[in-house]
């Protein structure tokens, strides 16, 4: 009935029957950790009751400086096709901005969704709309990138039993770009106490970062261990050669395919390890390449680890009245991953 806005990109996380839609919307817009009525998800409705319009809304909680400040995350943003000449979509942005949050966002938008939402005042992260990807595989992430087109799907299927070999020998002839020696950690499965511990100190160098507790954060995990299309959540705790926590990841393994980063964290001075923990972790497990996010602050490691940046998937998108939580955005100083947003929240 209702054509996708702001996530024009992005595909069905999890397939729902029709029978299930009512209760995992009751879940998540009612009784998600941080419900308020005070921020609610809003529908259009026409002066004869019909409903043609429809944006979601869960709060969120976060530091600014040090300071609590409201989030509202917005997502499952849609219009009736036959109505979209009543500007119905533009009204329920603005009725959604005009709210009490300090902060509005979106991180799955398409490119109407851009428009709109840029239209109404809002303005699209830059840095924070990137995403990177390591290659692991080189012989089998092209094959895969042949493999989506109908045309050369055949050749595809062909050539598979080649990669094997051919990314054999990359790694022999080219150790430094597709290393397969273990890095110097040992990884373990990270719990919810140990997230809730290190957090504040790894995100401590970010002017806006998340605040959890562990219902929401459990909450946040359960469902993002549903979201099945990129494969099976794992998440893992680093520690270094002396024991000591040095960080984590949370990603989707995928074997054979891509793999897709939800969140990572690092100590200071800890992200290169945590880097060569996460691909050697991939590597192990069959994946041809990794992708996520980017986080504007380790760009540089990311690049000097062979990583390169493309557009792709959906844009963050923000609004804000306070100029000075915008601009942090903007230069990239805020502690945004997967598990901020909306990515594992959808149906």
């Amino acid at each position: 009935m209702f054509r996708r806005l702001l996530l024009g990109d992005m595909p069905a996380m999890r397939m729902l029957s029709s029978a299930a839609l009512p209760d995992y919307f009751e879940e998540i817009f009612f009784h998600n950790p941080w419900y308020d009525e005070s921020i609610p998800s809003l529908v259009y409705e026409e002066s004869d009751g019909k409903i043609i319009g429809f944006l979601g809304v869960a709060p969120r909680r976060m530091l600014f400086l040090d300071q609590p400040v409201r989030v509202a995350v917005s997502f499952h943003f849609m219009v009736e096709p036959e109505s979209r000449s009543s500007m119905a979509g533009v009204k329920l942005l603005k009725a959604f901005f005009a709210g009490p949050q300090d902060l509005s966002l979106t991180d799955g938008a398409g490119q109407v969704g851009r428009r709109v939402w840029e239209g109404v005042g809002g303005a699209t992260a830059w840095a924070y709309s990137l995403l990177w990807t390591r290659i692991l595989r080189p012989a089998r992430y092209a094959l895969d990138l042949l493999a989506r087109r109908k045309t050369f799907s055949p050749f595809a299927r062909a050539l598979s039993p080649t990669c094997d070999l051919a990314d054999a020998a990359a790694r022999r002839m080219l150790p430094r770009y597709f290393p397969d020696t273990p890095p110097q950690c040992s990884e373990e499965d990270l719990d919810v106490e140990t997230f809730l511990r290190y957090l504040p100190q790894f995100s401590k160098i970010a002017a806006l970062k998340p605040v959890y507790d562990e219902h929401s954060l459990r909450w946040l995990f359960k469902h993002a261990e549903q979201m099945k299309l990129f494969g099976d959540f794992k998440t893992a705790l680093v520690r270094d050669a002396s024991r000591k926590v040095i960080g984590w990841f949370m990603y989707y393994i995928k074997p054979g395919g891509m793999c897709t980063v939800f969140q990572f964290a690092a100590r200071a001075g800890a992200i290169n390890e945590i880097l060569d923990s996460l691909f050697y972790h991939a590597w192990r497990r069959g994946a041809s390449a990794i992708t996520g996010r980017l986080y504007p602050r380790f760009m540089q490691e990311l690049s000097d680890k062979r990583c390169y940046f493309h557009r792709g998937g959906g844009w963050m998108l923000v609004h804000s009245n306070n100029d000075k939580l915008l601009d942090v955005i903007q230069r990239g100083d805020a502690f945004l991953t997967g598990l901020e947003g909306e990515s594992c929240l959808l149906f």
